[in-house]
């Protein structure tokens, strides 16, 4: 029995630490002291785990690839655990492709890189359970065409991902686009104002900094945590002009106090003092925005 293909979605990874301290506990993210409610993370785990399940009872009930031979149970367990390893690799691979690697390059580019590298874990998790199944090793042959399957799956749903992610991004947008007033003045209304305890929502954000799965919101009220990723963060921003500097930070003009170029470094130092570094990777956008 030759079995190929398994579904994915691209999502995005995990910010890294900077260098700053918290000066408000985590406790004051609204995820926060909410009895029963998970944490971001497991909730993602769960809603992943549930979505491999899914798919791959819909999988075996169908018998796609030649599986209808086997019990029922065998191959919800053969597929959920196909799909949850290509679901895995995409956590990991997509936003290295997207965001790191890729950033300025055309997106069926993006989308045929995360496919093929996504597609090399699955396709040994194949080969070892047709191994495991009949205790021989296929030729290298048929390793190519499981291989191309998968990629061919792989860049279908990559695909899919991709557009609901701009989808999501338009529907944001569009619900940010009207100005709304601050009931303290000067700052227009977004979502991402309510994530924020209640003593800094009156306050002006100057800036976002990633600190592994938080993000350290600077207002002119202060610092505080959020539970939550930058890329989300940034699409909840969208209602205030701003500009992502490096893969962990993004700032708002509103708070840019000055910016400082050295020895082929841009640095951003915000109106609260604190400086925000700027990437080869964005130096380009900060400058044709005319912060430089």
């Amino acid at each position: 029995m030759k079995c190929r293909a398994t579904p994915f979605a691209k999502r995005e990874m995990q910010p890294r630490k900077t260098r700053e301290t918290p000066v408000t506990q985590p406790s004051d993210s609204p995820d926060a002291g909410q009895p029963g409610k998970l944490p971001a993370w497991a909730a993602s785990i769960l809603r992943g785990g549930a979505i491999s399940v899914g798919l791959g009872v819909i999988f075996a009930w169908f018998g796609v690839y030649g599986t209808a031979e086997f019990p029922m149970p065998l191959r919800i367990v053969y597929w959920s655990g196909l799909i949850a390893l290509g679901a895995g690799s995409a956590i990991f691979i997509s936003p290295l492709v997207f965001e790191r690697w890729l950033v300025k390059s055309h997106p069926a580019i993006k989308i045929a890189v995360a496919s093929l590298l996504i597609s090399l874990p699955v396709t040994m998790g194949i080969i070892l359970l047709e191994a495991a199944g009949d205790g021989s090793v296929t030729q290298p042959m048929w390793w190519v065409r499981q291989y191309l399957y998968v990629f061919v799956v792989s860049a279908l749903l990559t695909t899919g991902g991709w557009v609901l992610d701009l989808l999501k991004e338009g529907k944001i947008a569009a619900q940010t686009g009207p100005q709304i007033a601050s009931r303290t003045g000067g700052q227009t209304a977004s979502p991402f104002a309510d994530r924020l305890p209640v003593k800094f929502r009156g306050g002006t954000v100057y800036a976002v900094s990633a600190e592994d799965h938080y993000l350290r919101v600077h207002t002119s009220l202060g610092e505080t945590m959020v539970l939550m990723r930058l890329a989300d963060a940034v699409r909840e921003l969208a209602s205030i002009e701003g500009l992502q500097t490096h893969r962990s930070w993004w700032v708002a003009k509103q708070g840019l106090a000055d910016a400082s170029r050295g020895d082929g470094k841009v640095t951003l130092t915000l109106k609260s003092g604190v400086e925000a570094p700027v990437s080869r990777t964005y130096q380009k956008a900060v400058k044709d925005a005319g912060w430089l």
